[in-house]
């Protein structure tokens, strides 16, 4: 039968889990050190089955793969630079012209009126 310890903050009973130094109350959340005395050790987990490890390709071999399955992002990426780099140009022309055809469209107005 385990022991139980009382939490802190709430006083509520706390069981200590194997192989913790430290849980958090099961009642209000507040973080507790499990006394030394009532720590549990925790059994060591075996495997009981047993697999044949995986051979790996070398390296040559993969690097094919790796970069088969890479390229649509470089070309995404690439597409995405060439947009962004027009946009910078496209985005301070369009602008310049606005404001010359308004001071133009402004100075119409002010020579015929």
């Amino acid at each position: 039968m385990t022991q139980t310890f009382q939490c802190t903050a709430c006083g509520a009973p706390n069981q200590p889990e194997a192989g913790l130094m430290y849980m958090l109350c099961t009642y209000c959340g507040t973080n507790l050190t499990i006394p030394e005395s009532l720590r549990i050790k925790s059994m060591p987990r075996v495997e009981k089955s047993f697999t044949k490890a995986e051979t790996t390709r070398p390296i040559e071999v993969e690097a094919a793969d790796i970069l088969r399955k890479s390229q649509p992002i470089a070309i995404r990426a690439w597409n995405l630079f060439a947009a962004w780099t027009w946009l910078r140009w496209l985005i301070p022309t369009c602008l310049t012209i606005f404001i010359v055809l308004c001071v133009g469209f402004v100075i119409v107005l002010f020579v015929f009126s």
